[in-house]
């Protein structure tokens, strides 16, 4: 999990870094501290720092790890602007310029338009080459006690994506967040009639000729849009959800992708066969649900981008794929159930 506020997490962390630099002089994890031998330090002191790693656990990267991570690269700052099979754009904050990056690593599952990254990159020729990036698939950005407490209407933004049949799992997620977490989620239809009223001010920040977009701009009018539909509903918060269609990289005939593993053939052709060879192997198109939770002034307070489901499945034993309409997912109500508790779990709890 990630946050992004002060808080007694902070101070906690603070406190272990600071009890083992004092320890040995050195910045070191307070893991690193606890796999050393005890009798170098006083056994109260291990205690502490080892309750306190429980508690907070490893610091994610971007944090203290970043801090002794040495890059040869230049650090940037930003947002994510474009992404393709080999290549990233970033919006550099500091410098108010676009920086293309190539990359070793296909990343166009996994980040999205206005994504905040990390990156380090290096220059040779005049190509840029990653060297490392930094970035959140989900987190909250608020102490989750109190995003829950904060919450008791919501409305839910459905953004549109490239996988038909989607009004099915905005349903679903309405109900659970309904039923799990007590809120009262306004009807979609809403949202999306005041989007379009403000879907020009979006497209004002993307210059027509180039496809360019001004990040700023973008991120200013989207922060606008979201106070305008939770101030008109009368909403404290606005879970924006969009479905889009991925590729799923599948071995042994399973698909995975965005912390998500599926079949792609039924369990009986699986037994059948034996041999690794009959087993599927490639990729495959699936659908990812990239959600985001704002508040009703605008700000960002969760976020979490997940597979759903396989759009394409074998039949007996052939290697041929036939489309799978989402439809045809919605009708496996245990799977929906599965995927909704782990998905929103830490949204909506389910009840002990």
């Amino acid at each position: 999990m990630m946050v992004d506020v002060e808080g007694p997490e902070k101070s906690v962390q603070s406190l272990a870094r600071k009890a083992t630099v004092h320890a040995f002089g050195t910045k070191m994890t307070p893991h690193e501290v606890c796999s050393r031998s005890r009798a170098s330090l006083p056994v109260y002191l291990v205690g502490v720092i080892c309750a306190i790693t429980t508690i907070c656990g490893s610091p994610s990267r971007g944090s203290w790890a970043a801090e002794q991570h040495q890059h040869a690269g230049v650090k940037l700052q930003g947002y994510v602007t474009v992404v393709t099979s080999d290549s990233i754009l970033v919006f550099d904050k500091k410098n108010n310029q676009e920086v293309q990056i190539l990359t070793d690593k296909d990343y166009t599952s996994i980040l999205g338009i206005a994504s905040p990254v990390t990156v380090w990159y290096t220059t040779q020729g005049g190509v840029n080459r990653l060297e490392d990036i930094e970035y959140s698939r989900s987190g909250t950005f608020v102490p989750i006690d109190r995003l829950r407490e904060s919450i008791q209407r919501i409305i839910i933004l459905p953004k549109a994506g490239d996988v038909d049949n989607t009004q099915g799992l905005i349903n679903a997620i309405s109900s659970y967040l309904s039923d799990r977490a007590g809120w009262y989620v306004a009807p979609p239809e809403l949202a999306s009639e005041i989007a379009k009223r403000s879907k020009s001010e979006l497209l004002d920040a993307i210059n027509p000729d180039s496809g360019e977009v001004d990040m700023q701009r973008y991120l200013e009018a989207q922060r606008s849009w979201i106070t305008v539909i939770a101030n008109e509903t009368r909403s404290d918060a606005v879970l924006e959800v969009r479905v889009i269609k991925v590729k799923a990289k599948v071995s042994g005939s399973i698909a995975s992708w965005d912390d998500m593993t599926e079949p792609v053939a039924s369990r009986k052709a699986r037994e059948l066969s034996p041999f690794g060879w009959m087993e599927s192997r490639g990729w495959v198109y699936a659908a990812t649900a990239d959600m985001a939770l704002w508040s009703h002034d605008g700000k960002l307070l969760w976020k979490k981008r997940r597979g759903f489901a396989v759009l394409g499945v074998q039949s007996g034993m052939s290697p041929q794929y036939h489309e799978r309409p989402l439809t045809e997912v919605y009708q496996d109500k245990k799977a929906m159930q599965r995927w909704l508790q782990t998905t929103l779990g830490e949204l909506a709890p389910s009840p002990r």
